[in-house]
């Protein structure tokens, strides 16, 4: 992956948030981890490409989201109905 570098201007009112962020030890690693996890919750990339944007792996990008209180797994209605039809077979056994 290359790095393109410019300077942008962020609110003051935006750095408590961004300093949250436990992970990156530079405001710039913090700041590229907000956009990853961002583009992520609005479904522009998938978990696999956050983690890469934000240069984590998977496992540590879920650890990142898991400290931050973000789900990172879907489970849909129909998975959930698709459980317990399992689980209602199993109690019949």
């Amino acid at each position: 992956m290359s790095i393109s570098q410019f300077q942008v201007a962020l609110p003051n009112e935006l750095m408590p948030f961004i300093l949250q962020i436990k992970d990156g030890k530079t405001t710039d690693e913090k700041v590229t981890i907000s956009l990853a996890i961002g583009m992520f919750l609005s479904k522009q990339v998938t978990l696999a490409q956050a983690a890469e944007l934000a240069k984590k792996s998977i496992w540590d990008f879920t650890d990142v989201l898991k400290s931050l209180g973000i789900p990172w797994g879907e489970y849909t209605e129909m998975e959930l109905a698709k459980d317990e039809l399992a689980l209602s077979k199993l109690d019949d056994c």
